[in-house]
């Protein structure tokens, strides 16, 4: 697959939109889809993260017709609310970002990621697949991987800091009068993401804030902070989804939206207008003061955000991009000798081993004679699972006797993490049943403590048996039909 994303980044404008296209293009290439940006990328923030992803930027150029077709991709997605007009019908399938009715236009894939859209229709302008809500918001690996990272507890300071996030360009001048809230409330300390004249406006508005500078892994340092005070545009899903207890102000009118269903879903507090904070209103100081003072609350944001957000929004876009092209997203076919080395990787992998009934490290001519019998075994069945033309992992079906078979599956160390163990495992098992029938029972055999096979198995339908297996590990049974 060849995907061509179309948006800009100025100064004037921000990074938001391209910060949404590089997630889709981390995705993508991580499915060894080839990746091109299209657009004018002027902001420096915006050039360093293009220039860290490695990405080709095209010139920015009026998406006609000849132009679509003579760019030869598959996908072209488009998030800029000034490319206007219905581009389908000229060769690649059409993805379009929209943010409400910023945006809006008719396209192949439609992607809404304001949380709640879901539930405010959409007029019918054509479009073939609509994906609303906040499930399908495209955020980063370096998100991800803040995620994970060791937060500090919601009650660590007496008087927690604040980190003010303005944007990628602070493009409105908010973040001074932000800044000198945020010390106004009494926060122990006050940091402050900002360049350039927005810097200077910090230092002679907020003297007692410390200005950062540029940050090109904002994720990492929110991660760190007691409370974030950010502009309420694509950053708020970031900040939900790493888990940052966030007071949020609406720049701008597209913004708004986001702002008040974030801050009634309680993934943030809200300062209130704009206009609010940037004349120092006692409204905004208050909101904020309340906030660091209250180590519950800041914790009740915390979990909210996270279980809101998973971070999966990306690959959830271009499995509807390959399901558009008429392909199917996760299926199952039999594995083969070729298979061999990926097979194996995946196997003598730590994770994997410490999941095993046998956990020392397979050499590769014992993994060879191993897969050669498997292949050959009228009682056994070995699948391998792909996700969009990518393996991600394996099952494999052992008949036991003519009610029972056993299963057992491994997903690929690449792709934990991505919720595919239930679709792997389901892919699986619909390609098994097709050749075995529906009658035979499945057995899976679980370490006692292995609460995520556990859970994976149960959410399959399996029921855990009274007695344990012979070899004292958890038995789940499927019961055939």
């Amino acid at each position: 697959m060849r995907v061509l994303l179309r948006s800009d980044a100025s100064t004037g404008s921000g990074v938001g939109h391209l910060v949404r296209n590089l997630a889709l293009a981390e995705a993508a290439r991580a499915r060894g889809w080839e990746v091109a940006l299209l657009g004018a990328v002027d902001a420096p923030l915006g050039r360093r993260l293009v220039d860290a992803a490695g990405l080709t930027v095209l010139p920015a150029r009026d998406l006609d017709p000849a132009t679509v077709r003579a760019l030869g991709t598959d996908v072209l997605h488009v998030d800029h609310y000034e490319v206007h007009g219905d581009l389908r019908g000229h060769g690649p399938l059409v993805s379009s970002m929209e943010d409400g009715v910023f945006g809006r236009r008719p396209a192949d894939v439609v992607v809404d990621s304001t949380l709640g859209a879901e539930h405010v229709a959409r007029p019918d302008d054509g479009s073939g697949t609509v994906l609303l809500g906040v499930a399908y918001a495209p955020l980063r690996d370096s998100v991800r991987a803040a995620r994970r990272a060791t937060r500090p507890a919601a009650g660590r300071s007496v008087a927690p800091g604040v980190l003010v996030v303005m944007g990628g360009t602070d493009a409105f001048g908010v973040g001074a009068a932000a800044a000198r809230v945020a010390e106004l409330a009494g926060a122990a300390g006050v940091r402050v993401v900002a360049t350039g004249a927005a810097a200077d406006r910090v230092r002679a508005q907020a003297p007692g804030a410390e200005v950062l500078g540029p940050q090109d892994d904002l994720p990492a340092l929110a991660a760190t902070a007691d409370v974030v005070l950010s502009a309420a545009g694509t950053s708020v899903w970031e900040l939900a989804c790493i888990g940052a207890p966030t007071a949020l102000v609406a720049v701008t009118e597209n913004q708004r939206t986001g702002y008040e269903r974030a801050v009634r879903a309680g993934v943030a507090v809200g300062l209130g207008p704009v206009d609010a904070v940037r004349s120092l209103a006692k409204g905004p100081v208050a909101v904020l003061r309340d906030l660091l003072a209250d180590p519950a609350r800041r914790d009740a944001l915390r979990s909210a955000g996270r279980a809101l957000v998973d971070g999966l929004g990306a690959d959830r876009v271009l499995d509807a991009w390959w399901a558009g092209s008429g392909r199917p997203v996760v299926v199952a076919r039999p594995a083969s000798v070729a298979d061999a080395d990926v097979l194996l990787r995946w196997r003598n992998d730590p994770a994997t081993r410490a999941s095993s009934r046998d956990q020392d490290p397979v050499p590769r001519a014992a993994h060879l004679r191993w897969l050669d019998g498997v292949l050959a075994a009228p009682d056994r069945v070995l699948l391998v699972v792909e996700r969009t033309g990518v393996p991600v992992g394996t099952v494999r079906f052992d008949r036991e006797d003519a009610s029972l078979w056993e299963v057992s599956i491994t997903l690929a160390p690449e792709a934990r993490g991505r919720g595919l163990a239930e679709q792997v495992l389901a892919a699986a098992e619909a390609t098994w049943r097709a050749a075995a029938g529906t009658a035979p029972a499945v057995l899976a055999c679980v370490r006692p403590g292995n609460t995520a096979s556990a859970r994976l198995f149960e959410a399959a339908g399996y029921r855990r048996r009274d007695r344990s297996a012979p070899d004292g590990l958890d038995a789940f049974v499927k019961q055939g039909r």
